[in-house]
């Protein structure tokens, strides 16, 4: 009896283990984008390649996945095979391109506007110091942003005020080594959490050292990004290395990234938005790189928005919408590098 239970138990064992190794399916319906499928599955939404790689000979296009298409989820139990999720819209007929409606708020993005100059417009695609130094970037989650100090007070007298204007004076305090005087540092501050991706921190301003005691300085603010407030925090201006005449060049067959969130907090973007892209410098991605989207139902060459990169870290890139037909750029988007910063 007992040596018949212990067989049975194996026999179900080994039964649930081959269940567990069976890779689950995913039924599509209208709404359904590879971004939001990795986080449901994996609860990572860069693992999107996953599911994109083990079903290219379907979806040859990552930003067109059709209601009614079955997907394969590699890498999962089959406790979650043959997935079916009812779309907030009801199911849609496959060979529409739905867009859904939206609240739209408005924000004034003249100032990004008037700085946006592309290859076509000007014959170069230099992004200029400024724009680097003011695009924003992603924290993790899980980390408190990297800083070396925070802007304490008003340096010269007492003041009412918690906003520094330019060529205000302010004191400094240094967590470590006080920079020389002349060092140009950044203020920034966290401004938004993108939900499962990360933080958003937003330069304010650039302030240059221009007295230094101890592990405390004095700088006066020489650029105005935003509102820079005191109990801003300190980090070092990006790395700026753009010579005049740089040009991007067109790519035969560019890398893909998602676009993981935008910077702002709008609900449709607009030319001079900054979204963030799952491509850094580990992927060989630099500053003035163009990406694209392509509407490949429209047609194989139907351009219908132009990102350029403004700003990098190891795995993420800030790139500003240089053009665009209609709301076309969204969260889950895939474009493509179109041309590179020779």
């Amino acid at each position: 009896m007992v040596r018949s239970a212990g067989a049975v138990l194996s026999v179900l064992i080994l039964s649930g283990f081959a269940a567990l190794q069976q890779v689950a399916t995913h039924t599509v319906v209208a709404g359904d984008t590879l971004w939001d499928l990795a986080q449901r599955y994996y609860q990572d939404p860069f693992s999107w390649r996953r599911i994109w790689e083990a079903n290219r000979a379907q979806v040859t296009d990552p930003n067109l996945i059709l209601p009614g298409w079955v997907l394969d989820i590699p890498d999962k139990g089959a406790q979650v095979a043959d997935v079916t999720v009812e779309g907030a819209a009801g199911p849609a007929d496959p060979g529409d391109h739905v867009r859904g409606e939206r609240t739209v708020f408005f924000a004034d993005t003249a100032r990004e506007r008037a700085s946006v100059l592309t290859t076509q417009q000007a014959g170069f695609a230099a992004v200029a110091r400024d724009v680097v130094f003011s695009a924003p970037w992603l924290v993790p989650l899980s980390q408190e942003p990297a800083s070396v100090g925070r802007l304490s007070d008003f340096a010269g007298g007492a003041s009412l005020s918690v906003t520094a204007r330019g060529w205000d004076r302010v004191h400094l305090v240094f967590d470590g080594e006080v920079p020389a005087i002349g060092t140009e540092v950044l203020t920034f501050r966290v401004t938004k959490t993108i939900e499962s991706v990360g933080q958003v921190a937003t330069p304010t301003g650039v302030l240059t050292v221009s007295e230094v005691s101890g592990r405390e300085a004095v700088a006066v603010v020489t650029r105005e990004y935003d509102r820079i407030m005191l109990g801003d925090r300190l980090a070092p201006v990006p790395a700026y290395a753009l010579r005049s005449g740089q040009v991007a060049e067109d790519v035969a067959s560019g890398a893909e990234a998602m676009i993981m969130g935008f910077a702002n907090l709008a609900e449709l973007q607009d030319v001079g938005a900054m979204a963030f892209l799952d491509q850094g410098t580990d992927d060989g991605v630099g500053i003035g790189d163009e990406f694209e989207y392509v509407n490949r139902p429209a047609g194989a060459d139907v351009v219908e928005g132009r990102l350029q990169v403004v700003g990098v870290t190891a795995n993420v890139a800030t790139a500003r919408i240089l053009s665009m037909d209609d709301a076309v750029f969204r969260q889950g988007l895939v474009v493509r590098l179109a041309r590179k910063m020779r």
